[in-house]
């Protein structure tokens, strides 16, 4: 449920820290997608431990 909108907002935070750094359209790109995969896992494993708990 969260991990869909945690990967756009990694994404928007990745492409926003290889824009600060000045790094080209891929870089930013890269950067985008790194960092939204990462949230986007985070939030998955997040949503199954509170499945799991009963919290959701």
């Amino acid at each position: 449920m969260f991990a869909i909108p945690a990967f756009f907002i990694g994404a928007v935070i990745g492409w926003w820290r290889a824009r600060k750094m000045e790094g080209t359209g891929l870089d930013q790109l890269q950067y985008a997608f790194v960092h939204g995969l990462a949230l986007f896992l985070f939030a998955l494993v997040a949503t199954v431990i509170a499945d799991w708990q009963g919290w959701v």
